[in-house]
């Protein structure tokens, strides 16, 4: 199982507004993301082979993101994240 609990990407040497690419390779797996002040406002999105996907703005800010645990073993699967560093 590859997870990780709800976050954001906020560090202090990222900047005010960082850019953050994730690409996922292999298994599919799901991302999700919730707003900070408004908990109605949740967006799920399946990351297949291949995508990527970029935060950037004030994503950071007001939004958190995990990708979920599973329940069963899905496959393999890479993801590299490319951020700046100030």
């Amino acid at each position: 199982q590859d997870s990780n609990g709800w976050h954001a990407d906020n560090e202090k040497e990222l900047g005010d507004a960082p850019v953050i690419a994730s690409l996922s390779l292999g298994a599919e797996r799901m991302f999700h993301m919730k707003h900070r002040k408004d908990s109605k406002l949740k967006h799920k999105i399946k990351l297949e082979n291949g995508s990527l996907l970029i935060m950037k703005g004030s994503t950071q800010t007001n939004w958190l993101h995990q990708v979920p645990k599973t329940k069963k073993v899905i496959g393999p699967r890479i993801n590299m994240t490319f951020r700046v560093i100030k």
